[in-house]
């Protein structure tokens, strides 16, 4: 998943916003010395990414895209949900998303100290774009595809698919119903055994 399905699933604290961010940049152990929120939430990010890997919804959706595209399937499939889960976030959400956005940047500046150093550099410009908000967006979209590719040195064609979206909407909105279902009380589990609050 991407950075609003893994807020989404959060808490809604600072710390919990950092840990589920924070998932993407901490590889090997959780450090012991981390605050104990954070050190939950980059649990449930990898617990997620796991979950998610396996859901039949995102394997439907992976089978979906053409298979030119081989193991970058799997990112595009992250970012497509991603785009839908903001587009449609109001049927998740009672709060808006404009409102869950901000309330998120100033959380992550608030605790910025405990931020890793990469999460720390990418924040300025994910408050200054609204990445949050702007996932609604295809030519967002688009770009971000882009920038991954850029990211990994071109070893996976990521911008060339978008065509994939274009494509298959329809029926990835459907996929993206259907995880969530699937996910929503298993991930509410979890957390309960976690200690996180839902």
């Amino acid at each position: 998943m991407n950075y609003l399905a893994h807020l989404y699933f959060s808490a809604s604290t600072p710390l919990a916003w950092a840990g589920s961010l924070m998932g993407d940049f901490v590889k090997g152990p959780v450090p012991e010395d981390f605050p104990d929120e954070l050190r939950k939430h980059l649990h449930l990010h990898r617990w997620l990414d796991t979950y998610t890997r396996q859901s039949p919804a995102f394997q439907n959706s992976r089978s979906r895209l053409d298979p030119v595209y081989r193991h970058a399937r799997g990112v595009l499939v992250d970012v497509f949900y991603d785009h839908f889960l903001a587009r449609y976030w109001e049927d998740y959400s009672v709060q808006p998303l404009g409102v869950f956005a901000q309330d998120v940047y100033r959380g992550l500046q608030s605790c910025y100290d405990q931020l890793s150093p990469a999460l720390q550099q990418q924040l300025p410009h994910m408050i200054e774009h609204d990445w949050l908000t702007s996932y609604q967006h295809p030519d967002v979209v688009q770009r971000v595809l882009l920038r991954l590719e850029e990211r990994v040195g071109g070893r996976f064609s990521l911008a060339a698919g978008f065509v994939e979206l274009e494509r298959h909407g329809l029926l990835l909105e459907k996929d993206v119903c259907q995880f969530m279902q699937e996910v929503s009380p298993r991930i509410r589990s979890w957390k309960l055994e976690l200690g996180i609050a839902c």
